[in-house]
C-alpha cells in the first residue's frame, strides 16, 4: 500500500515538469450570455455550463497523453478555467469562480 502511494507520488511528481513547462496554448471560444450574469444564479448557471465546455476541451487536447492523462486534464482545467473567468472579466461570474476555487 505505501509502495502504491509513494509510486503514484513520485510519478505525479515526474510529470508536473513536464505539465508546467508546457507551451501549448488553445483558443476557446465559449457562449457566456451576459445578461444572465447580472444574477447569482445566472452566474452560477453560466459557470457550470462553462465548466463543462472548458472540461470537454481539456479531455480532447490531452488526449494523447497516455501518461498521467487525468493530471493533465485537472490542470488543463484549473489553468483555463481561470483564464476564461479572467477574460470574461464579469464580477458575478468571477465571484463564483473564486467561491468553487476556495472549497
Amino acid at each position: 500500500m505505501i509502495r502504491t502511494i509513494l509510486a503514484a507520488t513520485a510519478l505525479s511528481i515526474a510529470a508536473m515538469p513536464a505539465l508546467a513547462s508546457t507551451t501549448d496554448q488553445f483558443e476557446m471560444n465559449v457562449n457566456i450570455d451576459r445578461s444572465t450574469l447580472q444574477t447569482t444564479e445566472g452566474a452560477q448557471q453560466e459557470f457550470v455550463k462553462l465548466k463543462q465546455d472548458v472540461h470537454e476541451r481539456c479531455v480532447a487536447e490531452t488526449s494523447d497523453w497516455a501518461f498521467a492523462s487525468s493530471y493533465a486534464v485537472s490542470f488543463c482545467e484549473s489553468r483555463t478555467l481561470k483564464s476564461a473567468v479572467t477574460t470574461i472579466n464579469e464580477p458575478a461570474l468571477t465571484a463564483v469562480y473564486e467561491a468553487s476555487v476556495s472549497r
